[in-house]
């Protein structure tokens, strides 16, 4: 349930700042990638705050951020196709995402709903927590809500990619007696741009000061107030690059290049395309794995249509350098009940090799293509064709494409290449939705279908009918 409650600690400075929600997230500790479990035993209250709290809360809403990152890229490479979980011991990897129509909102195909809004209220309950703290000066106070702000956006646009035309709930008060309305798609996302816009605003007026707390290592580079704001404007690029795909048109393209040219974006012949942010993971006690690893999960494999999809480098022997990178050949697994239920593949994923290989969120990479899908929805193809071409030769090792033939011809280019430069990163399902291209997936089997949205969970359906009565509006959509 979007509003589920967590106890309210005041408005005292002496108050706990963290909430009994966050003390249970994983808590990435103080060193910043270890954890470090606080004492469930002691007292929530009379407490002086202080930045050892503000450091827990803040590791805590990274750490359920990083928690749900490796089932986000799995599911939704599930529904795009790149990916198939052939698990043997859980065949509900294969029947419950690609063969039960319509998905189940109480099996494995609901997530990405409880922890991200439990998170968001972390992140509010955090701002709340910080206004009238004396352990921190007004910098740092606008320091932590630019940081509170950015990742709290960032989970609601996770929510909305994966509900899409369901809409979603914007206003998270944890003290309400009863849930928030859902509101449609297009309000979740302009409510996402002026978060971000917000901790924009005081990520800036945080001047020169430094963060009253430490971030993991998968934000060097970012992990102060001025650095973070170029990570926020990425971010911001993003959602308005994808409002302007689904209607927003020219105005948010236009947004978007603005938002870019605050962000880290960097297309200079010696730029590293894989420059960005990361969730990280490590091996240490009490910590976390990357859960999609080779190593911890050899049952995530590549969907075939990866290999002849891939265009060819000049000479037409070798494939693009990114499916040679990104992809190996292994010997061919069956799909756990055969081919009743899906087919073999013989490719698997040379991502994510071992089990602390970090996660992007965002890297220079996709800020690129990000400028070229602006360009091409303002109708400034030389300028989207000049960066898809430095993208294929930088990281395809492909010709470059003379010229496109046509608005159609250069969306078809950029898809091509968001396909390969961003493969297994959680991107495909929504690009092709976007794009209105979802029956392009490819039905492998006749009882396979194609997803266009995952649906709320079962326990929000049920827990906000206890309160319809006379409040029809929150009711939630999709629900039986």
């Amino acid at each position: 349930m979007t509003t589920t409650f967590v106890r309210h600690f005041g408005h005292q400075s002496t108050r706990r700042l963290v909430g009994a929600a966050v003390a249970l997230v994983a808590l990435i500790g103080c060193n910043a990638d270890r954890l470090s479990i606080p004492n469930f035993n002691e007292s929530l209250v009379d407490q002086p705050a202080d930045r050892a709290l503000l450091q827990n809360a803040v590791s805590g809403i990274l750490g359920e951020q990083r928690v749900l990152m490796a089932g986000l890229v799995s599911n939704v490479g599930i529904f795009g196709r790149e990916s198939y979980n052939y698990t043997s011991s859980e065949p509900r990897n294969i029947t419950l995402f690609l063969a039960t129509f319509p998905l189940d909102n109480s099996g494995f195909t609901n997530g990405q709903w409880d922890g991200r809004f439990r998170n968001m209220r972390n992140a509010v309950n955090v701002i709340r927590q910080v206004a009238p703290a004396t352990f921190i000066n007004d910098a740092e106070k606008n320091a932590v809500r630019g940081f509170a702000n950015t990742m709290r956006a960032l989970d609601l646009f996770y929510v909305i990619a994966t509900r899409d035309s369901l809409g979603a709930p914007t206003i998270i008060d944890s003290l309400a007696p009863t849930p928030q309305a859902f509101v449609n798609r297009d309000s979740v996302y302009r409510f996402i741009s002026a978060t971000l816009d917000q901790a924009a605003t005081q990520l800036s007026s945080a001047g020169t000061t430094a963060f009253p707390f430490r971030l993991t290592t998968g934000f060097v580079g970012f992990d102060t107030p001025a650095t973070f704001l170029q990570f926020n404007r990425a971010l911001a690029a993003r959602v308005l690059v994808y409002r302007g795909s689904m209607g927003c048109g020219a105005t948010c393209y236009t947004q978007a290049l603005t938002a870019l040219t605050g962000s880290f974006i960097s297309s200079t012949a010696t730029a590293d395309l894989r420059r960005g942010v990361y969730h990280v993971y490590s091996p240490s006690s009490g910590d976390l794995l990357n859960a999609i690893s080779r190593q911890t999960a050899p049952d995530q494999l590549a969907h075939p249509s990866i290999r002849p999809d891939a265009q060819r480098q000049a000479g037409g022997v070798l494939l693009d350098n990114r499916f040679i990178t990104k992809v190996r050949t292994i010997p061919t697994r069956n799909a756990p009940g055969g081919i009743a239920v899906g087919i073999p593949t013989d490719v698997d994923f040379n991502l994510y090799i071992d089990q602390t290989t970090p996660i992007p969120i965002i890297r220079n990479e996709e800020l690129i293509l990000l400028r070229a899908e602006a360009n091409i929805g303002l109708g400034l193809l030389p300028a989207a064709l000049t960066d898809i071409n430095d993208i294929r030769a930088r990281a395809g090792s492909l010709p470059p494409i003379a010229a496109f033939a046509s608005p159609t011809a250069a969306i078809d280019a950029l898809l091509y290449e968001r396909r390969y430069s961003l493969l297994w990163e959680g991107h495909r399902w929504f690009d092709l939705r976007r794009y209105d291209r979802i029956n392009t997936i490819p039905l492998d089997i006749p009882t396979h279908f194609r997803v266009r949205v995952m649906p709320v969970p079962q326990a929000e359906c049920l827990a906000r009918q206890l309160v319809i009565g006379a409040q029809p509006a929150l009711r939630a959509p999709g629900c039986p």
